[in-house]
């Protein structure tokens, strides 16, 4: 096993010499040096042996050699792991620092750009921009911002109508586990749970008031960056209306009263709706809860409508990315919406000046990005091609173990 770790070691060593010669241009070959027949250059200098087995093995490749190829469209390396032949085999804009200043500063333009059409007026307090309260949880503020009814949008009565009569879930969407621990047949308090004898049967059934749609916004998309805002909407049967709850960090310091509100609401539910969420929002929010040993989610049914998105829409739209099946099913573009790619920018913004005209426009983002969530489950579950068959796609819950019980974890699960 050590060899083995070594041998690895050395093959990334060899690696980073490479890139870093291939950034730098090709070197000369030395006056002493002897060119063989082979392309390798001989020299009486002294070399590392390893790198030297390396080249001549056919692993890495000289500098040289790679600056007089092609580097777009290319496979680079006939040896190492997938991933690096699919990263040597890149084009030398990535490569490239001046190419790569030139696309960081197009965006910091472009994002400038953005940033002066929608920060107009005079600067702007968080309680003036976007109207909330300050909330504490265990020692650490936050700041929450509610909606409901026509606050959240002018659709969102009629779409909550719609969604009251939701009674079984459309046969596209499947219905996953989420949470450390594995209980079978587990429902979130105040939610009967699973009957045992109907443990067996396609139970495809669905409470909109046990449902809870979640987005998340980030600093970054590395799990070792912030997330300073999570919108949750669930729906209110006593007044019929959605509600919308939005978690926001004023500073990086806040994070932690943001995941603990997340979590506690989580608790209270048994299905969290998202939207590519089983890929990037709650595996985000685990890493940041384990972060800041805050006990994992608990277990619930996950519902990531992005897969059932791409099965009926991908056909008639370029994409489907959220703001295009939005406009798709309603007919009209968002306005004075911020492009994703420049939130986490506009983020740090805001905490390096406090003013914050431009998170009025990313509360909006994300909040038009919850409801969206639930035009398109309605959708799915109206339409009758995509809603006929209830018993094929999800795998039912089997029931619980006697004696089995949940508990926050000691020490916090790690996801990674």
């Amino acid at each position: 096993m050590e060899n083995r770790l070594k041998k690895q070691l050395a093959l990334i060593k060899a690696r980073a010499i490479t890139i870093a010669r291939r950034a730098a241009g090709p070197p000369s070959t030395p006056p002493s040096a002897e060119v063989s027949d082979d392309g390798t250059s001989s020299s009486t200098a002294p070399s590392n042996p390893i790198i030297e087995h390396l080249i001549r093995t056919g692993t890495v490749t000289r500098a040289a050699q790679l600056a007089a190829e092609s580097r777009v469209g290319v496979a680079r390396g006939s040896g190492g792991p997938w991933w690096w032949r699919r990263r040597l085999g890149r084009s030398s804009m990535d490569l490239d620092p001046v190419a790569r200043e030139a696309r960081r500063t197009t965006f910091e333009s472009q994002f400038q750009e953005v940033l002066g059409s929608l920060t107009l007026g005079e600067m702007l307090s968080i309680e003036n921009a976007v109207p909330g309260e300050h909330r504490t949880v265990e020692g650490s503020g936050y700041y929450l911002v509610r909606s409901h009814g026509r606050g959240i949008d002018p659709m969102a009565p009629l779409e909550a109508g719609r969604f009251a009569s939701f009674s079984a879930w459309p046969e596209p969407v499947t219905r996953t586990m989420v949470g450390r621990f594995v209980r079978r047949g587990y429902a979130a308090p105040g939610f009967a749970e699973v009957p045992g004898e109907l443990a067996g049967s396609s139970l495809r059934g669905a409470e909109p008031r046990s449902v809870l749609f979640l987005d998340i916004e980030t600093a970054g998309l590395a799990a070792n960056t912030y997330v300073f805002l999570c919108g949750l909407m669930y729906f209110r049967p006593e007044t019929g209306e959605f509600v919308v709850e939005q978690a926001f960090a004023r500073d990086y310091a806040e994070e932690e009263g943001l995941l603990v509100h997340v979590r506690e609401a989580l608790g209270r539910y048994d299905t969290v709706v998202t939207y590519n969420g089983a890929s990037f929002d709650l595996p985000f929010l685990r890493t940041r809860m384990a972060v800041h040993r805050i006990p994992d989610i608990v277990p619930m049914g996950s519902v990531d409508l992005l897969h059932a998105t791409r099965r009926v829409f991908r056909p008639e739209l370029p994409n489907v990315r959220l703001v295009t099946v939005e406009a798709h099913l309603r007919g009209v573009a968002r306005v004075d919406d911020i492009p994703s790619r420049f939130i986490p920018r506009a983020y740090h913004e805001y905490v390096r000046t406090q003013d914050a005209r431009i998170i009025r426009n990313v509360v909006y983002h994300n909040r038009m990005d919850i409801f969206t969530m639930a035009v398109i489950l309605n959708h799915l579950t109206a339409n009758p091609l995509v809603a006929a068959d209830t018993n094929r796609y999800e795998k039912p819950f089997a029931s619980g173990v006697l004696g089995d019980t949940i508990a926050a974890p000691s020490p916090p699960h790690v996801p990674f």
